[in-house]
């Protein structure tokens, strides 16, 4: 045993080993959705009476369950190997994850009223408590538990002393990271939208090559600025500032000008059950506006909180690079 864990750390390789495997099980969920997915695709298009799906979400659904496949598939793995970028990866996703799990919850119980009118009197109560405990079990009890184990000190200690090689993700710190994976994902999610084919802008919705171009540009920046963050520059920094503002007006904006069932329609994912809800209404809740302007200042906190990372040399991960001050 290394020294790493004989000087009062505690060997966590079967914890990790747990929970690598239950990631991994999470990436096999992933793929039965994707399969879900075909399998519905296929009935509706045998006209079986099953309820459409709007060929955008589709593509966008795909996207997302693939992608989420492959991260669980490949920290899971990571994480029974005790390799420390595994680790990383875990303790950041898992906390974004808890906290976009957070705001959807609060969302979901603001949206209540609303879903109830898609929803049969007599299931009423059943199915609003099935959604909130299921909803409360996979975006808030799941990642806090992940989020737990993997910020333990032993449970770093083991993979540094099972994995001794520095590895990508110690060459930023870990809230840095967090930002980079934010930023990355926020590039892909923008990708995917170009499968609906608009772009609200200041109350202002683009439509075919405009929104196109717009989305592909903001694509390319948000990858952009994640490449930059990585490596501690602090425009990019800047430039996180700046769009999360940016994005703030840009929501109101559009969430107080447009009619959203219009918006819906010209998205493609219209249907008699999202019409039903009066997504109008649901706008203008102010508990929902409360929730959203919470959680953008929070973020945007989060944001304010990291400067400090980026008047500091990163830290050392290979024999050439400048040593932490």
């Amino acid at each position: 045993m290394t020294e790493s864990l004989t000087d009062g750390w505690k060997d966590r390789s079967a914890g990790l080993i747990i929970f690598g495997a239950i990631q991994i099980l999470f990436g096999v969920g992933a793929v039965c959705m994707l399969f879900g997915m075909a399998a519905a695709s296929e009935l509706q298009s045998r006209g079986s009476g099953a309820a459409p799906i709007p060929a955008t979400s589709l593509v966008a659904t795909v996207v997302m369950y693939a992608l989420l496949a492959v991260y669980f598939f490949t920290v899971g793995i990571g994480s029974i190997r005790k390799r420390r970028w595994a680790r990383a990866l875990s303790l950041v996703v898992s906390a974004l994850w808890l906290f976009v799990g957070i705001v959807g919850v609060g969302a979901v119980a603001i949206m209540m009223p609303h879903l109830s009118a898609a929803i049969r009197p007599s299931a009423e109560v059943a199915i609003m408590t099935t959604v909130m405990v299921v909803t409360g079990t996979i975006y808030i009890a799941i990642p806090l538990a992940l989020f737990l184990f993997y910020r333990s000190p032993h449970v770093k200690a083991t993979c540094e002393a099972r994995d001794p090689v520095p590895r990508w993700t110690d060459r930023v710190p870990v809230p840095i990271l967090a930002l980079v994976l934010m930023m990355a994902s926020a590039a892909v999610s923008v990708i995917a939208c170009v499968a609906y084919g608009i772009a609200p802008v200041f109350g202002v919705v683009l439509t075919g090559a405009p929104a196109i171009i717009v989305l592909v540009a903001m694509a390319a920046l948000c990858a952009f600025v994640a490449v930059r963050l990585y490596q501690l520059k602090r425009s990019a920094w800047w430039t996180v500032v700046l769009l999360i503002v940016i994005g703030i007006v840009n929501a109101a904006y559009t969430f107080t000008r447009l009619d959203l069932d219009k918006l819906y329609e010209q998205m493609g994912i219209m249907t008699p059950q999202l019409r039903a809800m009066h997504l109008a209404d649901l706008y203008r809740d102010p508990m929902l506006w409360v929730l959203m302007g919470v959680s953008w200042l929070a973020f945007l906190g989060y944001v304010i909180w990291t400067r400090r990372f980026f008047d500091v040399p990163p830290p050392r991960t290979r024999a050439g690079d400048t040593v932490a001050g």
